[in-house]
């Protein structure tokens, strides 16, 4: 079948609403699964859900001004099986794989919003079906100007590309990231680097304990309990990161401009406030010339003139 109807969509939200997974619902109503993931991305936006919530939520298309659309976003995956021998240094082909880790849950915050989180529920987990987990995020990186997460790039970013890769879908529209984990171990010399060190060094909301492993391996085996407080703890480190994020940005934007996001030419690079001030007596130099410094009272950045005399219309980061 190549085009999804209305009734097509009902019924398979009712399959799904039954406990079927998207995969067994497809089966049923002989529908194809990339059609149909076409077709949900097509009313992500507006798709209510039981409970009259939004299913997803995304940022406003209104223009904002001077406010980039800031998205803060972790991942959760589920935990690998294997054949092994032994527990320790095992290195594993790809003949001892049972089961891939795949995505279990994920939450985010635009800006200062609200903390939304999503988890697989107990017969998504038990047939182990994350895709309606990973449309969602498709949805959110594509609607992001700048994504912030802690150990971004290395980890959430290449793994949510690796799903979209296995769901046949295409890369999302362009978006900058901005990686807490980075801005620390390039500014800092602390003993940790960790979100939860960060947390517990800015002083900062602190991460929601799982208890360890024993959480993971209980959403494996489908408990409603445990999958409930994987979707806190994970809304519980956007939580954490924001508050370590709001910290760390007045010494980096890890390579992230926001002031080309805003609608004034003197605007912070590293957080897009238009709320500048001269910082009298004091000069950037460079090697051949010096510019007047600024100081950013959004964030606490140190700035500088792109211009060696008169008014600024853009300023520049001190590094």
């Amino acid at each position: 079948m190549s085009k999804i109807l209305q009734q097509d969509y009902q019924e398979y939200s009712k399959l799904i609403e039954e406990g079927h997974s998207q995969r067994s619902a497809c089966l049923i109503l002989g529908l194809n699964r990339s059609t149909i993931q076409r077709y949900i991305k097509s009313v992500l936006e507006d798709e209510v859900s039981e409970g009259g919530e939004k299913y997803l939520e995304l940022p406003s298309t209104e223009h904002v001004e001077n406010k980039p659309k800031l998205l803060f976003y972790d991942i959760e995956t589920s935990l690998a099986k294997s054949y092994h021998f032994q527990q320790w240094k095992v290195n594993l082909s790809q003949k001892q794989k049972i089961q891939e880790s795949h995505l279990l849950s994920h939450a985010w915050a635009w800006g200062e919003g609200e903390v939304t989180g999503s988890v697989l529920t107990r017969e998504e987990m038990l047939a182990h079906d994350p895709e309606r987990l990973v449309l969602e995020c498709w949805s959110l990186l594509d609607n992001c100007d700048v994504l912030v997460a802690h150990n971004g790039k290395r980890f959430d970013v290449k793994k949510v590309n690796s799903y979209f890769l296995q769901y046949g879908m295409p890369p999302p529209s362009p978006y900058r990231v901005i990686d807490t984990l980075l801005i620390a171990k390039q500014k800092f010399a602390l003993p940790f680097n960790s979100l939860a060190y960060l947390a517990e060094f800015l002083d900062v909301e602190q991460k929601v304990d799982t208890g360890g492993v024993d959480l993971w391996i209980q959403c494996d085996q489908g408990s409603q309990e445990a999958l409930d407080k994987m979707n806190e703890y994970c809304m519980g480190d956007i939580v954490t990161l924001r508050g370590v994020y709001n910290r760390l940005i007045g010494w980096s934007n890890d390579g992230v401009n926001l002031a080309l996001y805003s609608d004034h030419g003197a605007s912070c690079p590293h957080c897009s406030s238009d709320d500048v001030s001269v910082i009298q007596g004091k000069y950037s130099y460079t090697v051949a010339r010096k510019y007047q410094a600024y100081r950013c009272n959004g964030c606490g950045a140190v700035l500088r003139s792109n211009r060696k005399e008169g008014n600024s219309n853009s300023l520049v980061k001190v590094v």
